[in-house]
């Protein structure tokens, strides 16, 4: 089997209740806290599959943002409950590709669509333009389940 289809079905998902706090004065989430909910599921990723941005940081480097879409589909209001979910997208290389969706669990119905780009850069601030050697271990053994 294919690398990508492999690796395309490393996913995770986080459970969100709305807060008062996060909702705007239309009683709508503000758009803003979106981008919390898929760095919430993007630390669960870490954790689960040995991802997590303090292994990254001991190996020296972090992993900006590069690159973010997001489609909105639906509000979501205070009280609702959300699944984020994230999924790998394997890609050559050294980046991290995430894809994400986030449903409304009482009725499944979609609220966003999401994706993210990080490319890895050194602690001093400099972009890595290759693969780092502990991704293409952490690629390979997730290949190879």
């Amino acid at each position: 089997m294919p690398e990508m289809n492999i690796m395309n079905n490393l996913k995770e998902t986080v459970i969100v209740q709305v807060r008062f706090s996060e909702v705007d004065a239309l009683r709508m989430v503000w758009h803003g806290n979106y981008l919390r909910y898929l760095e919430d599921a993007r630390e669960a990723f870490g954790r689960k599959y040995g991802l997590d941005y303090r292994m990254i940081f001991d190996n020296g480097y972090i992993t900006p943002v590069v690159d973010m879409h997001l489609e909105y589909k639906q509000p979501a209001t205070m009280d609702d409950i959300l699944d984020v979910e994230i999924c790998y997208r394997a890609a050559k290389g050294g980046k991290i590709i995430f894809d994400y969706t986030i449903y409304k669990q009482k009725d499944k119905s979609l609220v966003l669509t999401a994706g993210t780009i990080q490319l890895f850069m050194t602690v001093e601030g400099v972009f890595e333009p290759s693969c780092p050697n502990f991704y293409a271990e952490w690629k390979r053994k997730w290949h190879q389940l």
